[in-house]
């Protein structure tokens, strides 16, 4: 649980956005924060992560993530003119958490909108929109049968569907289920090319 609430003033460029890897709502404090969870939801190595996670002396982490194969990683979301050139109260607190993670065995990180690569990002940011897209089985394994090992490119599946758009949502959510893939980071068209996941 946070151990802080988002306060009133930040609230013109604050919200909320539902974490499928959490199951639940997360609160954010700027776009850019809310960008970041985004990414860490489509790495891979990511298990859950918590925005607030806990207080270090005065100090409070934007993020705490928790991946499979390494140290927990503790994020702060910062801009860049700020991470690069921090004041004297904001390198303090960067010396602070970075001294916490070195003691316990934490991963310490600045992400900064230079973190945001495109066109992956415009990618997964598209792709999340279908995540709850209630695909019947049945519309899935028709999906599935009609792709070769060697892929399809969208538009080619598609056709096989009489070009109805609803089999466009239906095959953005399983590439956000990791049924499908494709290459997110060339932007994602009709031309772009899908695999059955196979891993």
């Amino acid at each position: 649980m946070p151990v802080r609430k988002i306060p009133i003033q930040s609230q013109s460029v604050s919200g909320r956005f539902f974490s499928h890897k959490n199951n639940k709502l997360l609160d954010f404090e700027s776009q850019l924060e809310k960008k970041c969870y985004l990414i860490l939801e489509f790495d891979n190595e990511i298990i859950n992560y918590e925005p607030q996670p806990l207080k270090i002396k005065n100090y409070i982490p934007d993020i705490l993530a928790y991946r499979k194969n390494n140290k927990p990683l503790l994020i702060e979301v910062k801009y860049s003119n700020e991470a690069f050139t921090p004041n004297e109260k904001l390198q303090k607190k960067f010396d602070t958490l970075k001294e916490y993670s070195e003691k316990n065995n934490f991963e310490f990180k600045i992400f900064t909108e230079k973190d945001i690569n495109e066109p992956y990002f415009s990618n997964i940011n598209l792709i999340y929109n279908y995540a709850n897209i209630n695909l019947p089985r049945n519309k899935e394994k028709e999906i599935i049968q009609q792709i070769p090992s060697n892929g399809i490119t969208i538009a080619n599946l598609l056709k096989v569907f009489n070009n109805d758009l609803q089999y466009l949502a239906y095959i953005y959510h399983l590439i956000f289920k990791q049924v499908l893939n494709t290459n997110l980071y060339q932007q994602i068209n009709y031309n772009s090319i899908i695999r059955i996941n196979n891993d």
